[in-house]
């Protein structure tokens, strides 16, 4: 087989493409490309898991994770720290192990199938770019070694491995996801755009049939679903395209008292809690200190994008750096390093409303001379401190750093190991038993 390259040649931003584009998002009505392809096979893919070199796969994907590519640069020089890919892989194990709904004692959705590569997840725009992603990560599923490897498996270590080899939490990593052949099993999840559906049933589910406006919100704000639709399909989050909530919260109604016109938006941190309960505990089955844990977590390493320094004519990017949802800025101080700004920030500093570079509604700090002035915050990151429940545990995480750790790598192993086929966590490794504790990674930093 002939092996690309993984240098793109200097072109500017919006004509650069990754190479392995392919490999990671494979064409429409193509499954896989068939010498990347991992095994369907259960019996067969447990086989080649046996002699699987877990300590190399960790240090090819770390050497991948931190040099940084012309067609899609990596985090950390714009905001002075080292280049990382650490919260992109993040974010894209986050949004395919986070599509897990548990209804009624049902479990369906997460990362086994690999999913996230095909129609219609790939399709959701809270996906967006991370076809570059899974591009890069394709560098490895290159190598002879891991052709075999599961996207499923592949994804969901290299998110983990992005937290370690920052410095973060992750004590336990446990292989066995088992590849899909195409995305159908996703859409029950909601479907958004049918660019890339094949066949002749191909239906958008956006927007909802059955929805909802908070009391307090503006009913010509972004209509939430509900989690039963009429169609008996279980709505997954409160927009199709989303894996959790709207990142800018729901906006007050004009004659709400908190209503202050003066200010550059009217979000409400207060009303975005509910909507973090409600996709968190309501349709994902988790507990209020999990929710916190993981959204502090996530919400460490990495940025948002959404400062494109010009558009050409046809609306592409041509920054210097990259654009996706249009919020803009950091959440820490060091977003190539596991560090504990995200709690410290929300408690140190007031935040106030300010709108990204592109006009979406986020929040900035009060005081331009504070320590996290360069930091940013969303809606919903405020929730965590507008909400009671959230608060305590967001002021412990803050006040103990070791409890966040353990309890954000507790949280964490759970939403990478958690699907339909594999709903416990414990699940994989009593089907594969094929699991590291990264010992190898403690006697290096020995």
């Amino acid at each position: 087989m002939r092996t690309v390259t993984l240098l793109a040649a200097v072109v500017p931003l919006a004509e650069a493409q990754c190479p392995f584009m392919e490999v990671g998002t494979p064409p429409p009505g193509h499954p896989d490309v068939a010498t990347h392809a991992s095994s369907n096979d259960k019996a067969e893919y447990q086989k080649y898991l046996k002699g699987l070199n877990i300590q190399k796969l960790y240090d090819d994907i770390a050497k991948v994770m931190t040099n940084s590519q012309q067609c899609w640069p990596a985090d950390g020089p714009q905001d002075g720290d080292t280049a990382s890919y650490a919260g992109l892989f993040g974010r894209l194990a986050w949004h395919c192990a986070g599509t897990l709904r548990i209804v009624d004692d049902k479990s369906y959705g997460g990362c086994e199938g690999g999913n996230i590569r095909f129609w219609p997840e790939r399709e959701w725009r809270d996906n967006g770019n991370l076809d570059q992603a899974r591009a890069i990560l394709a560098a490895v599923k290159d190598m002879p070694e891991y052709r075999k490897l599961s996207w499923g498996d592949l994804i969901t270590f290299a998110g983990t491995v992005g937290i370690k080899a920052s410095g973060g939490p992750a004590e336990k990593f446990c292989f066995g996801r088992v590849d899909g052949t195409d995305g159908s099993s996703s859409i029950e999840l909601g479907v958004e755009g049918i660019k890339d559906c094949v066949g002749d049933n191909c239906k958008s589910h956006a927007l909802c049939e059955e929805y909802f406006h908070w009391d307090e919100q503006d009913t010509d704000d972004d209509r939430r679903c509900k989690l039963n639709q009429s169609n008996g399909r279980l709505q997954a989050s409160h927009s199709v395209g989303l894996i959790y909530v709207y990142p800018h919260g729901p906006q007050l109604k004009k004659d709400h008292p908190e209503y202050d016109a003066s200010l550059k938006h009217q979000r409400s941190s207060r009303l975005s809690a509910e909507e973090v309960r409600d996709t968190f505990k309501t349709r994902m089955g988790w507990n209020d200190r999990e929710t916190v844990a993981l959204v502090g977590g996530g919400h460490t390493l990495g940025r948002a994008h959404g400062n494109c320094a010009s558009l050409k004519g046809d609306g592409t990017c041509t920054g210097e750096f990259t654009t996706t949802s249009a919020y803009e800025g950091i959440w820490t101080r060091t977003p190539s390093k596991w560090n504990y700004d995200y709690f410290a920030g929300l408690f140190e500093t007031e935040w106030v409303p300010s709108q990204s570079p592109e006009g979406n509604d986020q929040w900035e700090t009060k005081d331009k001379d504070s320590k996290y002035a360069k930091t940013f915050r969303l809606t919903a990151d405020l929730a965590l401190i507008a909400d009671p429940a959230y608060k305590e545990w967001a002021q412990k995480y803050n006040e103990d750093h070791a409890l966040f750790d353990s309890d954000f790598a507790d949280a964490w192993f759970k939403l990478m190991h958690r699907s339909g086929a594999h709903p416990k966590d414990d699940d994989l490794e009593k089907d594969a038993g094929k699991c590291t504790t990264f010992d190898f990674v403690k006697r290096a930093e020995l």
